[in-house]
């Protein structure tokens, strides 16, 4: 039974994203970063060239629920922003395949000895409008650090969820992979609404901690003035 939780203007859901979808109303985007299906697993090696930590990636051993959400949005007839994998791209038909390039102070993939460093991640985006701003590049230069993720293995950086909605405009977006909630920090802290979906209840709850924090600080910036990636001739 999935669980319900209202933070100022976060509608938050815990529980399994296909149960929670049909629930939901007002929705004008699909913001998220689902599970790849590309089995992401570290165990720990600590060896200086890979995380320490131990960790898998719940629901990442196939692509089922991220195409389930997909199909969900289609349907809709909602913009969908998706960041995936380039091992295994998200099927269908896109608008726009970008790149987060984030820096070489993070990455892996692959045996440490054989194979260069990834240090960046797709994002697909479909069935979106005008974007707003200017016209920028593909490749969205957003360096982060190892620390960056300590709340969740796969955590985004809140200044680039904020990028990225400001560019797409969205009122309400929704995201079903909220994970430790960057999304929705991004979003109280720029005025907007938002609604999240985790299924795992350790990062639910830090999600809503987050977010409670951000709504207890109000609005930061407006959507406009949201922060911008590094240019190519600043590196």
């Amino acid at each position: 039974m999935a669980e319900k939780v209202t933070i100022g203007n976060a509608e938050l859901w815990f529980g399994d994203c296909r149960e929670v979808l049909p629930l939901l109303t007002g929705v004008d985007a699909v913001v998220t970063d689902p599970p790849y299906g590309i089995a992401l697993e570290n165990h720990g090696q600590g060896d200086g060239k890979r995380r320490a930590a131990d960790y898998t990636i719940a629901g990442d051993a196939c692509q089922t629920a991220g195409l389930h959400v997909l199909s969900w949005a289609h349907a809709n007839g909602l913009p969908v922003l998706f960041f995936a994998s380039p091992r295994r791209p998200w099927p269908g038909e896109w608008r726009n395949w970008l790149v987060w390039d984030k820096g070489g102070a993070v990455g892996g993939g692959g045996d440490a000895r054989t194979c260069w460093k990834q240090t960046w991640e797709l994002i697909q985006v479909a069935k979106n409008g005008p974007l707003h701003g200017a016209r920028d590049e593909s490749v969205i230069r957003w360096p982060v650090q190892p620390g960056d993720s300590a709340l969740h293995s796969c955590q985004k950086p809140v200044g680039l969820m904020a990028y990225l909605l400001a560019k797409l405009g969205p009122a309400m977006p929704l995201d079903p992979f909220m994970g430790s909630g960057s999304t929705g920090v991004a979003c109280v802290s720029a005025g907007r609404r938002f609604v999240g979906i985790e299924i795992d209840r350790a990062h639910f709850d830090t999600a809503c901690e987050r977010i409670s924090r951000a709504q207890a600080q109000g609005t930061l910036l407006p959507p406009e003035e949201a922060p911008q990636p590094v240019q190519a001739g600043m590196l």
